[in-house]
């Protein structure tokens, strides 16, 4: 009889410890399953702040380019017009008398940085600027140049040079514009001309502004 007893004790006792192992065992898995969802969450949460810097980067190097981009097409032209006799830039029958000058630097003036410009003896003091990108119908990073007067450059990287606009004539990469203020010194010769020439990305980037480039030099007749 107490043999029977103790026998059913111990396996009373074997049941219970199966019960508690069991009830450990499942506690133990649900614990498991809870770490795997938080870290799961924690993954995509960091995987969606890793997607919005790379968006920001890429949105950040497009801005980069434009404004090198810009800033070349704004030195080219300050060159070119730095390779014009002063007499034909200063020019009196050109200029006007400036209704925003600050002083007698910039008395006269032709030419406009905010809008399209013609000057009294047809010259014009704008152009727009096409750039060919990847898989473009020219090489990537050919650059056209289109006058208002119809007539165009294209340069391409292999450095030939045509004088065509291969692309629509709706496209375009950058717009530029240039002006020339005088002093009101009484012979042009002995006047000072301040020379600015502005390029502006035409290209759309949503939600900021356009990227442009101010360039600035001063000519003398001496």
């Amino acid at each position: 009889m107490e043999t029977d007893m103790r026998t059913n004790r111990m396996q009373s006792d074997r049941n219970q410890a199966r019960l508690v192992e069991s009830s450990s065992d499942r506690g133990q898995q649900g614990l498991t399953l809870v770490e795997a969802v938080i870290a799961l969450l924690v993954t995509i949460v960091g995987l969606v702040s890793l997607a919005g810097l790379f968006t920001i980067a890429m949105k950040t190097n497009a801005s980069s380019r434009n404004m090198t981009t810009a800033t070349v097409l704004a030195q080219d032209k300050l060159e070119a017009l730095g390779t014009v006799t002063f007499a034909r830039l200063v020019d009196p029958a050109k200029m006007v008398a400036n209704p925003k000058q600050h002083g007698s630097d910039d008395a006269f003036i032709v030419g406009s940085l905010e809008a399209d410009t013609w000057g009294g003896d047809d010259s014009y003091y704008f152009d727009k600027i096409i750039l060919a990108g990847r898989d473009d119908i020219e090489p990537e990073g050919t650059i056209t140049v289109v006058r208002p007067d119809g007539t165009a450059e294209t340069r391409r990287p292999d450095g030939t040079v045509a004088n065509t606009n291969p692309f629509p004539d709706d496209r375009i990469s950058y717009s530029r514009r240039w002006v020339i203020m005088s002093s009101s010194e009484g012979e042009p010769a002995d006047r000072r001309l301040t020379v600015a020439v502005r390029v502006k990305s035409e290209y759309a980037t949503e939600g900021r502004a356009p990227e442009l480039v101010d360039l600035y030099t001063v000519l003398t007749g001496q």
